[in-house]
């Protein structure tokens, strides 16, 4: 039973990273095509989200209140360390870069969350850990650098907003961990994004609202609402109970891999022999979590 419940969480966070790398593509074509600012699209995507999870946690009877009476502090980080450093930055990135770029950079995440798992247990590395550490790495640099040692393919400020969001979305697992072990996992995130949507709303308060909404900015807005953030969300956070936040962390490494496929079959981005072996060893780093015990 413990194996399956294993094998479960390992199914969640790569169906929930797959189909969420996969969104990040749509962001990119509303910024690039319909010039929507990452602020206000950001803002609508979590104000629909929070709006849609409270209301299956009220159509389920849920003390909405409960979160905040017992676990008022770790709710807290978990809305502005963990949620709105993550999405913030990540979109910041998209739009100052590309979205392989700023996917690919996010996955620094494992490392950062294997390193605070490790000082929490008080332990070394072990060597499954070390390989899957080194493949995260060496994939992430050759996807962002095209395999030249002395560039990067990405400014200086997207990549500052790429690792902040990195760090934002260690913080998000980890913290998602302790709150879905006690409470309702659609009411955890229906409370995060409406938070993170107001702290939305001050950053953007002096950003004036851009866009085109015809029927394919509505599809990709589409997309990006339920499938990389309702059904991501859901799975992403889920999985967490079924296996440790460091490895759900390294798994879900598998999202700049299909964000790159997203981005080569959707937006016709090139790529030579560089990003192949990063994607490989982002893949390779998967299989090798997926078998550490």
């Amino acid at each position: 039973m413990q194996m399956q419940g294993r094998n479960k969480g390992i199914a969640m966070v790569l169906l929930g990273a797959g189909i969420w790398g996969s969104s990040s593509t749509a962001v990119q074509f509303l910024f690039t095509e319909k010039n929507m600012t990452p602020e206000w699209l950001l803002i609508i995507r979590m104000l629909i989200t929070g709006l849609g999870f409270m209301s299956i946690s009220l159509y389920q009877k849920q003390p909405l209140w409960t979160v905040w009476k017992e676990d008022k502090v770790l709710m807290t980080k978990f809305c502005v360390l963990g949620l709105y450093l993550m999405q913030y930055p990540f979109f910041k990135a998209i739009a100052l870069s590309n979205s392989v770029t700023a996917t690919v950079i996010q996955y620094l995440m494992p490392v950062i969350l294997l390193a605070f798992y490790l000082k929490q247990v008080k332990r070394k590395p072990n060597k499954q850990e070390l390989i899957a550490v080194f493949l995260a790495v060496a994939g992430t640099y050759l996807l962002v650098t095209k395999g030249s040692w002395t560039n990067l393919e990405i400014s200086t400020a997207g990549f500052a907003w790429a690792v902040a969001s990195a760090f934002g979305m260690a913080f998000y697992t980890e913290y998602a961990r302790r709150l879905v072990q006690k409470y309702s996992c659609v009411l955890v995130l229906g409370w995060g994004s409406l938070v993170c949507c107001g702290l939305l709303i001050v950053t953007a308060w002096d950003v004036p609202f851009s866009g085109i909404m015809d029927g394919p900015a509505l599809a990709a807005l589409g997309i990006i609402l339920f499938l990389g953030t309702f059904a991501a969300y859901y799975l992403y956070l889920e999985s967490t109970i079924y296996i440790p936040a460091s490895e759900t962390g390294a798994l879900a490494a598998f999202e700049p891999l299909s964000a790159f496929i997203m981005a080569i079959l959707v937006l016709h981005i090139s790529f030579g022999w560089a990003e192949t072996i990063g994607a490989l060893c982002i893949m390779a780093m998967v299989v090798v979590l997926a078998k550490t015990k």
